[in-house]
């Protein structure tokens, strides 16, 4: 987000605020009759009996610096007499409702603007409790502080994933500041200190300073009780997720054994799972089985800081890493590693026979591992040759379906990589004959005809497309481009099908791909789901010069940044007579002067010479 959205965004947020505050209502009974006064930011009604009979309206927020508004109005009393009703309303610092029937005042009361952070929105920590007493679990990953956090109407990260890949500097002095202001409220709590507290934890994205956080945290010399009133007072108010993160870092730092079910509860959301655990270890008991608890009730990036960090002591326990901790396949390429490992996968798969349960579970593990995106892949696994060959052995049993038969392809296509990649595994743990073997071994199932007919056959009659009957197709070299497109006419925000077209590497194909999304797209409003379909074609066209140019301009205009730099550098790939176009001219001159990424601007300047 550059400076200028920044600065519209900030203000966006700081304008609901003072909506929400000004916005007050005063009712007072006369003689039967109920007379209703309603302040809000650009409007003021005199209501009576239910009847509106005075409104003033404002042009701007900035008509509140007048010092007073008047409304007026008649009532008519039971005995015939109209008396006026006059209401004054105004001030700075409080809001004063003067009410008055004909000369007497019935009403002169003032309520005080004091602009909150936390005020007139929904917490944080009742709104996970609420769905835990519910369903025993997060059914809804959404945070009531989504439109603050992420901007409305802009892509929501997956719960926790920000505050994995957030690279944003550091804000000078800002750890200082609040632990400064923090002493300042543990001292003397009162609303003030823990508005300049609350404050300056929503400054800015509190994920870049965790560590330091715990560095200063563990530095205080505080009243432990005064430490532990104030972590449960920001958790109570907190209407912003950083300010939970930061109370729950501060609640490590006490004896908060008896908090330790509120913990739980609230580590069941992605987003505070890996804090969470850490006020769990810091100060609880039966700590491994709280944090097993947690592994076996989230779905997402917690699950990956709760495998990382519990231990698997029993049978059952690594059992169920085995079978189930990848299940659901989120994140699975990231947590194979941990669940093969503490799981002890090469254990397992040495029996001679095993369920058909612990053969998927395999699957869904060796997938992971093999997974080119995964940092913590095959290479990294000591056990991977004796794993491969103990699950191909298995496969003899278990190997029933296209789902059964996917790993298998994966195998193969590993063991087939460039023979540079091999050399170097054969300098670390691998040996020729373990990889000699296990091609025998993948040549046994892949020269079976039958795979190749029911991948066809899924793509051909099944309900649901799938992607594993996708890549079976393309890994035996099947012509399944016309049967891609049909899919594309039913599933056309279908991300898995560019993929897919785009990687037949086809002009002709990748030319009707381009079309499609310009006749399909809202291309002046991109949904989430456009943009993920747009950025497949985008990431690819560098070698195809020329084709989707009108895609590569809505790319370069978006705010969605990884879309603008795959756009850059395909115009970077491209000659020159593409980037001179005026439109995109434009568009590069824009992106020099708006976006805060150094390899965004440097590219940009570069097209622009």
């Amino acid at each position: 987000m550059g400076f200028r959205d920044g600065f519209e965004y900030d203000m966006q947020n700081l304008k609901k605020d003072m909506e929400k505050e000004v916005h007050k209502t005063w009712t007072v009974d006369y003689k039967g009759h109920c007379i209703e006064v309603v302040n809000k930011m650009k409007e003021e009604y005199l209501i009576i009996d239910g009847v509106t009979v005075a409104v003033n309206k404002r042009k701007s927020i900035f008509s509140h610096l007048l010092p007073y508004v008047s409304l007026s109005g008649n009532l008519t009393l039971e005995n015939g007499k109209r008396q006026k009703v006059s209401v004054k309303i105004g001030g700075y610092i409080s809001l004063n409702c003067i009410i008055k029937i004909d000369n007497e005042t019935i009403m002169n009361e003032s309520k005080k603007l004091e602009f909150l952070p936390w005020e007139h929105k929904d917490k944080i920590i009742p709104f996970i409790q609420k769905q835990v007493q519910e369903h025993n679990r997060i059914v809804d990953g959404h945070l009531p502080d989504d439109d603050y956090f992420f901007g409305a109407n802009k892509p929501r990260l997956d719960p926790g994933l920000f505050d994995l890949i957030i690279k944003e500097p550091k804000t000078p002095f800002f750890v200082s500041k609040l632990m400064k202001l923090f002493k300042e409220q543990l001292e003397n709590p009162t609303v003030k200190a823990r508005k300049a507290t609350y404050e300056q934890i929503i400054f800015d994205h509190l994920a870049i300073y965790r560590e330091e956080v715990i560095r200063e945290l563990g530095q205080l010399e505080v009243d432990e009780q005064a430490l532990k009133q104030e972590a449960l007072w920001l958790l109570e108010h907190a209407a912003h997720r950083d300010v939970v993160k930061f109370a729950i870092l501060v609640l490590g730092f006490t004896n908060c054994e008896e908090h330790q079910e509120l913990l739980y509860r609230i580590g069941l959301h992605d987003e505070f799972t890996s804090y969470a655990i850490f006020a769990i270890r810091s100060g609880g008991k039966r700590v491994n089985d709280q944090i097993w608890k947690l592994v076996q009730s989230v779905q997402g990036v917690g699950k990956m800081t709760a495998i990382e960090l519990v231990e698997a002591k029993t049978p059952e326990m690594k059992y169920w890493l085995l079978t189930k901790g990848c299940e659901n396949r989120k994140f699975h390429d990231f947590i194979a590693l941990r669940c093969a490992t503490k799981g002890e996968l090469d254990v397992a798969l040495y029996e001679k026979s095993i369920s058909k349960e612990l053969y998927t579970g395999a699957a869904i593990m060796i997938e992971g591992l093999l997974d080119d995106s995964n940092p913590d892949g095959m290479d990294h696994y000591p056990y991977a040759s004796a794993v491969l060959s103990r699950f191909l052995y298995h496969a003899q049993t278990h190997c029933e379906t296209l789902e059964d038969f996917y790993p298998i392809i994966k195998i193969s296509e590993f063991l087939n990589e460039d023979e540079e990649i091999w050399e170097e595994r054969f300098n670390e743990q691998w040996k020729q004959h373990e990889r000699k073997a296990l091609q025998e071994a993948v040549e046994v199932y892949i020269t079976n005809p039958k795979w190749s007919k029911l991948a066809l056959a899924a793509l051909q009659e099944s309900e649901e497309i799938d992607f594993r009957s996708i890549e079976i197709a393309r890994f035996y070299q099947l012509d399944i481009t016309s049967l891609l497109f049909e899919w594309l006419k039913k599933e056309p925000t279908n991300s898995m099908l560019y993929l897919a077209i785009m990687d037949t590497r086809e002009l002709q194909s990748i030319k009707e791909l381009c079309a499609f999304a310009q006749s399909e797209f809202s291309l002046s409003s991109l949904s989430i789901e456009e943009e993920k379909c747009l950025e497949c074609i985008i990431q690819d066209l560098h070698d195809f010069e020329g084709v989707g140019v009108p895609l590569v301009q809505v790319a370069l205009e978006s705010v969605n940044e990884d879309l603008r730099l795959h756009a850059l550098s395909v115009l970077t790939a491209w000659s020159s007579t593409f980037r001179h176009q005026p439109e995109i001219q434009q568009n590069l001159k824009m992106i020099t002067t708006t976006t805060k990424e150094k390899e965004e601007r440097k590219l940009a300047k570069q097209l622009l010479k």
